[in-house]
């Protein structure tokens, strides 16, 4: 990989996941795929980066007092369990079917990313009952449906862990439309969310293989400043545009995959 370029398209990348909270792993892994990388070593680096970025991004969120510290952790219990068996399980399965369901989650994500309203539901009263959490944070309320959560939560951190792509382009999605939570709240906290996630499927990944460490590091730092670029943007501006053009850039990116695996067998 071409050192100078990478940096610098590893620093877009890292600004956009930690503007938009969905960790960056669905843009970090077709990169690593298209420089020769193969799929278990994309996956293993896309975790390492995608820590840095969301750490970075929590710094920021932090200050403005954005993350939902409780919901993070208890979300992230089932999460990291998920995490953990999916990075643990990676070299069962064919990478060429790996991309082909990295690709079909890729158009998921991008529908779901595209029709998520980014604003509460205004006057809505959060639903009370057996199952439901009732949440008040930043004096917004809201409930967490956790019978639901529980599953949820540990399939995303799964696939993250299998996939390499951090989690939150699939619990961010959840947040909103599922338990109200505010966007730029379901942002912030997702990005620390995603962070330990990729720790914990990284040490899955760590357990079978190697990683190439020398790349990793330099490309940390691109990802430690886009996580902050990018989250000074998200504080400041509305993410409605920048959801849209991140969903067309999933789908872009899922069909230019799977017509490479489907040409190439690889």
């Amino acid at each position: 990989m071409n050192y100078a370029l990478g940096i610098v398209v590893f620093f877009v990348i890292a600004a956009i996941a930690s503007m938009t909270g969905i960790g960056g792993g669905t843009l970090f892994v077709p990169v690593l795929l298209l420089a020769k990388y193969s799929f278990h070593e994309a996956t293993s680096i896309s975790l390492f980066l995608i820590a840095v970025t969301g750490l970075s991004a929590v710094l920021r969120y932090r200050k403005e007092n954005l993350i939902d510290w409780k919901l993070a952790l208890v979300m992230e219990l089932f999460t990291d369990m998920g995490s953990f068996t999916g990075g643990f399980t990676s070299v069962s399965f064919n990478p060429v079917v790996l991309k082909i369901l990295f690709s079909v989650i890729l158009i998921i994500v991008a529908v779901f990313t595209m029709k998520v309203k980014l604003e509460a539901k205004r006057g809505k009263e959060p639903k009370k009952g057996f199952g439901y959490w009732q949440r008040s944070f930043n004096n917004i309320r809201y409930s967490v449906p956790v019978l639901y959560m529980i599953p949820l939560v540990f399939v995303a951190g799964y696939l993250s862990g299998l996939l390499g792509i951090g989690g939150g382009a699939i619990k961010i999605p959840l947040m909103i439309l599922w338990f109200n939570i505010p966007a730029k709240i379901a942002v912030a906290t997702s990005s620390f969310m995603v962070s330990i996630t990729a720790l914990v499927g990284l040490g899955g990944h760590l357990v079978h293989e190697t990683m190439d460490w020398k790349l990793a590091l330099i490309l940390s730092g691109a990802a430690f400043l886009g996580g902050q670029v990018g989250a000074r943007f998200s504080i400041k501006m509305p993410e409605n545009k920048v959801k849209k053009a991140i969903g067309y850039v999933f789908i872009l990116v899922a069909v230019i995959m799977t017509t490479q695996t489907l040409i190439t067998g690889t």
